[in-house]
């Protein structure tokens, strides 16, 4: 049997029922999302209070995906040996810790405790953003949907998290304590809901993880790996994602109340930058596999490059605009670039190409997330809106040039061969 044979068949055993995992993953993105968004509304705004320069009010998200791109390697070797099940359910126990000390911090007026508090998230992030891999494998033949579908699922947390954010901004005697007490109690309930996730989670990397009659395969080198083009290509549209979206999602509250726009004007630009980021997987899902996994990653490539331009004009309008067009794009960049990643490896190979993946997009967050300090002031925004723009095009170029001809791969086509 070829090595191309190999891959044609499907990574997931009969026992593994796709459709149900994708169900049951939903309300743990739902989850997520409702605890992440409280982060990514306020963490900007109270940085900026209690940093001791305004320089500093972006570094307690930034931390963010540095915890979670030091612990993703250990993650992902939990996973090789216990399964995505349990790890689901062990990671947001972080979150919990996160918002009890976010809040903490708050009401003591504690930076450096918020930092902390804050930076916890990122085991929480790492765990969670093996979802996707999860309901990519159980799903061989429809990866791209299953992953829009997923996202789907943080819609109602995108209108809802940026919300209860500011809703309850006063409740007690310090401001945004009762906020981040949030984030511990959304983290508590997908501990409880992930701990009895279906047991076919397992079968994703146990000795079912293939076809009972197809003989297990070699894994392939790390050279052979990653010199896959859909591999290389996957990894840099879900890097793009990840630092456009975490850049401009991050500096948009401060740049926008430097602007002149209030805390809850910046707060609601966040809302529709999430809604941006989960809202298409309803309409995308049904028809991403006509366009194919590449396709896909390449429109969100070019709708990132439309919100960095986006922030060249002041208008409140502009503002808004490049707000929700980032939060698209990740959503369309970063699921086919997932999915592209899913379809280049084998169950075996999993330790080799995940968590790496999963490092470069975190970096790719971290540097970002740095970055947006540039544009805590009206000036910097437009100056990051054209450094986005520019790793747009860089990455569209890459994905609208044809890939050397390999041998076809039986089922459906992973966006390989080109995107006319």
């Amino acid at each position: 049997m070829t090595s191309s044979d190999a891959l044609a068949r499907p990574l997931v055993g009969p026992r593994v029922d796709g459709p149900r995992l994708t169900r049951r993953l939903v309300p743990a993105q739902s989850l997520y999302t409702f605890g992440i968004s409280i982060d990514l509304t306020l963490t900007g705004i109270v940085g900026a209070h209690l940093a001791p320069t305004r320089a500093l009010a972006t570094l307690p998200f930034s931390l963010m995906p540095v915890v979670a791109a030091a612990s993703t390697f250990a993650l992902s070797r939990w996973i090789g040996r216990s399964g995505y099940r349990r790890v689901f359910a062990t990671a947001p126990l972080a979150a919990v810790a996160a918002g009890l000390v976010s809040a903490y911090a708050v009401h003591v007026g504690s930076f450096a405790l918020f930092c902390l508090g804050t930076a916890l998230v990122g085991v929480y992030q790492a765990g969670a953003g093996y979802y996707r891999y999860a309901v990519a494998e159980a799903n061989p033949a429809e990866r791209a949907r299953a992953i829009t579908t997923l996202l789907a699922g943080g819609l109602l947390a995108a209108l809802v998290g940026p919300f209860l954010a500011t809703s309850v901004r006063d409740l007690g005697p310090t401001p945004h304590v009762a906020s981040y007490l949030l984030v511990a109690a959304f983290a508590a309930l997908a501990v409880v809901w992930n701990a009895r996730l279906p047991r076919d989670l397992a079968h994703l990397t146990g000795p079912g993880a293939a076809h009972d009659d197809a003989p297990a395969a070699a894994p392939r080198s790390r050279r052979e790996l990653w010199t896959q083009p859909v591999l290389v290509l996957g990894v840099l549209a879900t890097a793009l994602a990840a630092a456009a979206m975490s850049s401009l999602m991050t500096a948009g509250p401060v740049a926008g109340m430097d602007m002149g726009h209030t805390e809850n004007q910046a707060a609601f630009s966040v809302q529709l930058h999430m809604i941006g980021m989960y809202a298409p997987g309803l309409l995308v899902a049904r028809w991403i596999g006509r366009l194919g996994e590449r396709r896909v990653a390449l429109l969100g490539a070019l709708v990132l490059g439309a919100a960095g331009l986006a922030t060249l004009r002041p208008e409140t309008v502009s503002f808004v605009v490049a707000m929700t067009l980032a939060g698209v794009g990740w959503n369309l960049a970063g699921s086919g670039g997932a999915a592209m990643v899913a379809a280049s490896y084998r169950p075996a190979e999993r330790g080799r190409v995940q968590p790496v993946a999963e490092l470069v997009a975190t970096v790719a967050a971290v540097v970002g997330s740095l970055g947006a300090g540039l544009a805590t002031t009206a000036t910097g925004w437009p100056v990051l809106g054209v450094a986005v723009a520019a790793a747009s095009a860089v990455v569209v170029l890459a994905l609208v040039r044809p890939l050397p001809v390999r041998p076809r791969r039986a089922g459906r086509d992973s966006g390989g061969g080109g995107v006319g």
